[in-house]
């Protein structure tokens, strides 16, 4: 974790976090109606991808740097399992993630009100949790940060917009007529999304626009990630144990 607390991790978050702010700012000149609700949802999506983008960034880096500078060798020439390096990184990734989203919850808080700037900071924590485990699986296996970052991202770009492929797909095939390549699509994104988190497992930015249950909405929140964050370190830890070494 020390190795990761660097002057450059506070100042990119603090000109997000300013980004985010003036962006605000200025959705909220050319809102007519609603200006608070969309101002808040603008800048919880703003923070959302950008402080996702920052944490992938983050972890790739600093296990990109365990390879290159050999420190798997001389950590695994100690008396320390591999699973306790997988469950030390899982400890890292979760206190970063709550680095990031506890500024989060400061300014949604300062745009909407504290409930839904609580709600905001746990439900981003359990979405930049997930997304940072797929990001170890990646760099654990790909061990290049460009393929580890652009896999990850399209990992959680699909997860976020199946929704709205899965309606795409369905309209494909009402004006296909059920042809067999849109049928064909549709049975290998029906696959996908078996191995993929749903929707349910991201924060939820509809919350301000709509009175809704928070806790509801966080615990299903909750369980989507209980679910998917232990299996993807589980495939991590087993990747991690197939491979090999040079002492």
């Amino acid at each position: 974790m020390l190795g990761i607390m660097s002057r450059r991790l506070f100042l990119s978050l603090a000109l997000l976090l300013l980004l985010a702010a003036l962006g605000g700012g200025f959705v909220g000149e050319l809102a007519m109606i609603n200006s608070g609700a969309i101002v808040s949802a603008f800048v919880a999506d703003f923070l959302r991808y950008s402080l996702g983008l920052l944490a992938l960034l983050i972890i790739a880096t600093g296990i990109a740097e365990d390879y290159g500078s050999r420190q798997f060798e001389r950590l695994l020439t100690m008396p320390l399992a591999r699973w306790q390096y997988i469950a030390a990184q899982a400890l890292v990734i979760a206190c970063l993630c709550l680095l990031l989203a506890l500024p989060a919850a400061v300014l949604i808080a300062l745009f909407s009100d504290p409930g839904l700037g609580l709600y905001w900071a746990a439900a981003l924590w359990l979405e930049l949790f997930l997304l940072g485990v797929l990001g170890l699986l990646a760099i654990l296996s790909l061990e290049k940060i460009p393929q580890a970052v652009f896999f990850a991202l399209a990992v959680y770009l699909l997860a976020k917009l199946s929704g709205l492929i899965g309606l795409m797909l369905d309209e494909s095939i009402r004006l296909s007529e059920g042809g067999l390549p849109s049928r064909v699509v549709e049975y290998i994104f029906d696959a996908l999304l078996y191995v993929v988190p749903g929707n349910q497992a991201f924060a939820q930015n509809n919350v301000f626009f709509e009175s809704i249950d928070l806790l509801a909405v966080l615990a299903s929140q909750l369980v989507s990630v209980a679910i998917y964050a232990p299996f993807l370190l589980a495939v991590c830890l087993i990747d991690f144990y197939r491979k090999e070494f040079n002492f």
